[in-house]
């Protein structure tokens, strides 16, 4: 299965059903309507519309029309939809401080989207995701059992991996203590295969209570940086003695693991970008991505610009750094300034398309930790170092969402676009070569979230 095939898809709002028995209506001659089979095609759509969501399927993206009425049907709620290829569909489930129930999905033989029988626990919830492999894996910072004398806990990376064919799960926690030699614990920022090897961006998260206690305080930069009480909400709670955001945000890295056993990792930096990673709220977005010709892309938005603090603030501009196929540092000679070239504006998301081209989810209003007014699209050419705004989308004013992850296929992107002036949500083909948008499939809902590809089986 090719590793371009891999598509991910979801979002924190993206809560969808799935189709099993599409059926449409007609007349039989008694006044009653009858079913008769709804049209059917490998392209699945995660739609939602009154205050029910839905996946339905369609035969093209490129042209036609497609509703959730009477084709669809309900599921569970969704945090992140992955198309595993064109084989399999994940549902994962976040929940705030437990386990998540996930479940997965198939076409079978007569083109219908069925349930596969098993389902699945995510351990501790989850923050990032991707695929390595025969697996799916999730990951998130939790508190291990291990204490100091005081009874501050250690912090780990809690790791789930769905087994895809065998439909099996099991878990592991590593260390993520001083990960990067600096006292402070991370996370990890999406999953990529490459070159045989597993890349993720390494995200620096502060100094929980035992790091920041660690040795009299050692890992401590700035003292008054540490909470003297406990505060904030969700993913921004924090314990006294904690000491919340990195100290050092003008570096990226990246760690190098040579499998899924995430073990003996080789971490390079560079001074070139702050951390490579999207967010919003609890979610961390995969920046980091291949060229078709193993080139690995490192994207920062430069998230720490933020901060609350000057001294957690990054002052280096959303930018992107590479690391050469088979190479195992920086590229010393390669680095681009997104922000100067967007107009001063940074990115939230962005994903590879095909060769060396990668399409940028980009802010409108500026930087900000809930994701909101990132309402235009460009396409940036690695190998050229050039960067283009798409044209040919409606206006960013009247746009309010995007699909979570654009679909690829023959060298084009097919992305979702949902708007706020009364028109339907619509499937737009981009052109990377020209940085231009065609509108395609029109869907009737309230808005969709999600396209990709399932095979009949």
């Amino acid at each position: 299965m090719s590793r371009k095939s891999l598509l991910l898809s979801g979002g924190l709002t993206a809560l969808f059903g799935l189709t099993t028995a599409l059926t449409a209506c007609s007349d039989d001659g008694t006044g009653q309507p009858s079913p008769t089979p709804a049209p059917t095609g490998d392209y699945v759509i995660g739609a939602a519309g009154n205050d029910a969501n839905y996946l339905v399927t369609a035969p093209g993206l490129e042209s036609g029309d497609v509703s959730i009425t009477a084709n669809g049907y309900e599921t569970p709620s969704g945090t992140q939809w992955v198309f595993y290829g064109d084989q399999y569909l994940y549902r994962l489930q976040y929940n705030q401080g437990s386990a998540g129930v996930t479940t997965s999905y198939y076409r079978n033989s007569d083109g219908q989207v069925t349930a596969r029988p098993k389902e699945y626990t995510i351990n501790n919830r989850f923050t990032t995701f991707g695929i390595f492999g025969k697996y799916i894996i999730t990951a998130a910072p939790v508190n291990t059992d291990r204490a100091d004398a005081a009874g501050n806990l250690q912090k780990g990376l809690a790791l789930t991996f769905l087994d895809v064919e065998a439909e099996t799960t099991r878990s592991k926690v590593i260390d993520s203590e001083n990960f990067l030699g600096n006292g402070e614990y991370v996370n990890f920022a999406g999953i990529l295969e490459a070159n045989g090897k597993l890349y993720t961006a390494v995200i620096p998260m502060g100094l929980s209570t035992y790091g920041s206690a660690y040795d009299g305080g050692r890992w401590v930069r700035y003292p008054d940086l540490v909470k003297t009480e406990d505060g904030g909400s969700n993913s921004s709670s924090y314990k006294k003695g904690e000491l919340q955001w990195t100290q050092y945000p003008d570096e990226a890295w990246i760690a190098i693991f040579d499998d899924e056993n995430f073990e003996n990792p080789r971490l390079i930096r560079t001074d070139k970008i702050s951390y490579a990673c999207g967010r919003n709220r609890s979610q961390y977005y995969q920046t980091t991505w291949a060229a078709d010709n193993g080139d690995v892309y490192v994207f920062s938005p430069s998230y720490s610009k933020i901060m609350d603090d000057a001294r957690q603030q990054t002052t280096l501009p959303a930018g992107v750094v590479r690391i050469k196929s088979g190479a195992s540092d920086f590229d010393p000679d390669y680095y681009f300034n997104i922000e100067e070239a967007a107009g001063g504006q940074s990115f939230l998301r962005c994903w590879h398309i095909t060769a060396d081209y990668f399409l940028l989810q980009m802010y409108t209003q500026g930087i900000n930790s809930k994701a909101q007014g990132a309402t235009r699209l460009a396409i940036y050419k690695g190998e050229d170092k050039s960067f283009r705004y798409v044209t040919g989308l409606p206006s960013p004013d009247v746009i309010s969402s995007f699909g979570t992850t654009p679909y690829s296929e023959g060298g084009m992107a097919y992305v979702s676009v949902s708007v706020t002036d009364g028109a339907q949500p619509a499937i737009y083909k981009i052109d990377p070569a020209t940085a231009t948008a065609t509108k395609g499939l029109t869907v009737q809902a309230e808005s969709v979230n999600a396209v990709g590809k399932l095979l009949s089986r």
